[in-house]
């Protein structure tokens, strides 16, 4: 009897190419499914090292992929891992952060159809164990409690809408949404990061409120059109960040810090009814913002809103920031002493700086400013610097052109209304400016002033 032997037929198409000799290799299978085999090398145990299946799944150190792709062993990625959305993970745990557990929502084909849904599966989060929630474009109505090490992203500001309030929660994220009935943070410190912001309930509230010692970060959303504040801050020890928004045309004005100390910077605060911001303090809880790098513009142009505006035991640092086309520039009054520092004051309505600040225990510094082009809107307290009654510190200012060439003649500073004692006038010092209107002889002490044309001018 005669035994024959059937062979596996290999296709080998062979092209060769002269003179670089490039070449290239087809292996042809028998089959198309799991059961036929295209490719197989085994080790000298006659373990399997690589086998490639006819219905196109690949096991490395296994003969029995599950997957196109499965490895039994380390897998090393030189240039990371890239992922459908087109990101690309260059690192994985290192024992303090991890890649977030990923669920999706959208109206369907999602893990959860509402945004609440999806944030209570998020089981026991940790700074080792944090989830994102993926909000798919559509229109959410609902309240959202946010939860701490969770992420809530939407897929644009312009495209995913939470129709109602969301609760902050520490150590989150809230980003790329459209809200439309605010964001508060009671006592909480989310990072709310690239949103359009906006509330208008019939109850006047804010865009964003953050009270309680909550101290978010707050950086580059849209914060508009609020029936309220566009941003209210209250309490001590209430620090928030406050950077590089947009706060526009909000009813009760830009920003409200009350008892609070945040950092405000790098903002457009224009077009806000009554004032781009408000400060007022009190005795053993004042307010001490630093607001720098700021464009504050357009309150109440033409009739009485204020750029910035302190009362009562406010101590701001009011640092290079560009104040324009306001009805008055910064207004400081009873018991404020903040540092006004190198900013460019220039086209308000009324006053560049109006200076009322009776009670402080540390006196108005105004320095290294601009002041120019302050109008003839309204019938007191109009000049370049008001002062009445005070007694700031006032040098190093470029205070010049503040009469727009139309009578009457409006001053570049102004301390008429101040009377004796001497503590009850200001310092000028070493400033520029070519008209002042003094109080009777001049009771202000000071130095080195000159006028445009470079003469000796005194206070």
């Amino acid at each position: 009897m005669k035994t024959f032997f059937r062979i596996p037929m290999i296709v080998i198409a062979l092209t060769v190419l002269v003179p670089d000799l490039f070449a290239q290799v087809e292996i042809k299978g028998a089959g198309s499914t799991s059961a036929t085999v295209t490719f197989l090398t085994k080790n000298s145990n006659s373990d399997t090292s690589l086998l490639v299946r006819d219905d196109g799944r690949i096991g490395i150190g296994t003969s029995s992929p599950t997957t196109k792709l499965d490895v039994n062993g380390l897998v090393y990625a030189r240039n990371g891992i890239q992922f459908p959305d087109g990101t690309i993970q260059l690192s994985g745990f290192t024992g303090t952060t991890m890649i977030p557990r990923v669920f999706t929502v959208a109206a369907s084909g999602a893990n959860f159809t509402t945004i609440t849904a999806a944030i209570n599966a998020c089981s026991s989060p940790t700074p080792t164990n944090q989830f994102q929630v993926w909000v798919l474009p559509g229109v959410y109505v609902e309240t959202v409690n946010c939860k701490k090490y969770v992420h809530l992203k939407g897929c644009g500001k312009y495209s995913t809408t939470i129709n109602g309030t969301v609760n902050g929660a520490d150590s989150c994220v809230i980003e790329d949404f459209y809200i439309t009935k605010g964001v508060v943070c009671n006592g909480t410190s989310p990072t709310i990061l690239h949103n359009i912001i906006t509330n208008q309930s019939t109850d006047l509230k804010d865009g964003i409120k953050v009270y309680n010692g909550g101290d978010p970060w707050i950086k580059e959303n849209e914060i508009t059109d609020c029936k309220g504040w566009g941003i209210t801050i209250v309490g001590f020890g209430t620090d928030p960040w406050v950077i590089s928004n947009k706060i526009l045309r909000n009813i009760g004005g830009g920003i409200r810090c009350e008892h609070s100390s945040p950092t405000i910077s790098n903002n457009i605060i224009d077009h806000n009814s009554n004032f781009g911001i408000y400060m007022i303090g009190a005795i053993g809880s004042p307010t001490e913002p630093t607001i720098d790098d700021n464009v504050i513009g357009h309150t109440d142009y033409s009739t009485s809103g204020i750029g910035i505006y302190m009362i009562g035991y406010a101590e701001p640092r009011i640092i290079a920031n560009d104040i324009y086309l306001n009805s008055c520039g910064i207004a400081i009054y009873e018991s404020t002493q903040p540092s006004i520092i190198g900013n460019n004051i220039n086209y308000n309505n009324q006053a560049g700086i109006r200076c009322f600040s009776h009670g402080a225990s540390k006196r108005v510094v105004i320095t290294g400013n601009h002041i120019h082009s302050s109008a003839h809107q309204g019938t007191s307290m109009i000049a370049g610097i008001w002062v009445g009654g005070c007694n700031p510190i006032i040098s190093f200012n470029n205070i010049t052109q503040n009469d727009n060439s139309k009578p009457p003649t409006l001053p570049d500073i102004d301390y008429s209304s101040c009377v004796l004692p001497i503590t009850n006038f200001p310092t000028i010092n070493a400033n520029v400016y070519d008209i002042i209107n003094r109080s009777g002889a001049g009771n202000a002490q000071g130095n080195f002033n000159t006028n445009s044309n470079g003469l000796v001018i005194g206070p």
